[in-house]
């Protein structure tokens, strides 16, 4: 039974579509529909003021993001309909390209704001730290999903050292917020594993004394962190605008297109697009937004709990830890939870490295959890 449920991968045909869409979740489908279009709602909002700034058409980064959605709706419907095993498959060697992809970067990439997280290419740039999130996941869940099995290698040691190969390229781009990102979601993976408690204590502690080492040796992080507390600092201009537009936009919002904050805002359009939405939609979207990242987490992590297959089980709870941790870092540091970050929203800021993988990662989600997938009894 398991093999054969493994081996299925739906066809291209009415009835495959048909199986397909009777066994798909629908309601993290919606979801996925829903931020997308969001997206490309609150990038034409911040389109022209960004468009102006830069010289080019007004609404140049929409149609942009118009463009990105289309391929990672693709790879999303794909993934969705393909088997346990093609996903694994395709985990493993999407992992194998980022890695390499990774020391492109750091050899070859395109240098911004200080830090080397891109790779130039004939239409657009490529930024492997994104890509690399949901493939590590798969990567991973697969080493542990096998660890137990007879002649199998040792599963624990090399997601372990794939963990560590990723986040060390990640760091030196510099990226240390998608470097914590990664580490946090990987031991969600790991525990959910059989790890012991032990294990998850020394891990907490080993990022708070990580912490405190990059807060002491590395300047900008210990900038990034005093802005939580201090905005009238020059570089606490961002957070400023941020904090003003989320005030700005009340319970109702200035309406569409009518927000002024967002004008001066830098990275409106990716790092602080919720505050875009605050803004103009207020208070009321925002918790709406909210709600959709938390069903989708708890749908996922229930759902999750149902299946039977180690490496079904773990990949799910990873990307929906994924899904949750990215929305609480990006959504927190415009609340001025967190300190600032660059973070996408999922599926939903502008960009089509975190598109594209923001569609891989629910693709992984829709198709490891369709109803004809093995549940435990």
């Amino acid at each position: 039974m398991t093999a054969l449920i493994f081996d299925y991968r739906p066809r291209l045909t009415w009835g495959g579509v048909k199986h397909w869409w009777e066994t798909v979740d629908r309601p993290l489908l919606a979801c996925a529909f829903f931020l997308i279009a969001l997206g490309i709602v609150l990038n034409l909002a911040t389109s022209p003021a960004l468009a102006a700034r830069t010289n080019v058409e007004p609404f140049y980064y929409v149609i942009r993001q118009s463009v990105f959605a289309v391929p990672s709706v693709l790879l999303m419907l794909s993934l969705s309909m393909a088997s346990p095993k093609v996903i694994r498959r395709f985990g493993v060697l999407l992992f194998c390209a980022t890695i390499a992809l990774l020391m492109m970067v750091l050899l070859f990439g395109a240098s911004r704001n200080g830090s080397q997280r891109w790779l130039s290419l004939i239409f657009f740039s490529l930024q492997p730290s994104e890509l690399v999130k949901p493939a590590l996941i798969a990567a991973s869940a697969w080493m542990f999903s096998v660890k137990d099995e007879p002649n199998a290698p040792p599963g624990s040691m090399v997601a372990a050292g794939c963990l560590g190969l990723t986040a060390f390229l990640v760091a030196l781009q510099p990226d240390y917020s998608q470097t914590a990102l990664i580490c946090a979601v990987w031991g969600v993976v790991f525990f959910l594993s059989g790890a012991s408690i032990i294990w998850a204590v020394s891990g907490g502690l080993l990022a708070i004394g990580g912490g405190a080492i990059a807060y002491a040796t590395s300047p900008y992080v210990a900038e990034r962190l005093r802005l939580m507390v201090d905005l009238d600092s020059q570089s606490g201009y961002q957070m400023r605008k941020t904090v003003a537009a989320i005030r700005e936009g009340g319970l109702w919002g200035t309406g569409p297109g009518e927000g002024v904050e967002k004008l001066g805002l830098p990275d409106a359009h990716s790092d602080f697009i919720i505050a875009v939405a605050a803004e103009e939609y207020g208070l009321l979207l925002t918790l709406l937004v909210i709600a959709v990242y938390a069903f989708i987490v708890a749908r996922g992590l229930l759902m999750a709990s149902s299946l039977k297959s180690v490496f079904a089980r773990l990949t799910v709870s990873g990307v929906s830890a994924l899904i949750g941790f990215q929305a609480f870092i990006h959504i927190g540091v415009s609340a001025r939870l967190l300190p600032p970050t660059g973070m996408t929203l999922p599926l939903v800021s502008y960009g089509g490295s975190s598109l594209m993988a923001m569609g891989i990662t629910f693709g992984f989600l829709l198709g490891l959890t369709r109803m004809d997938m093995e549940r435990a009894p």
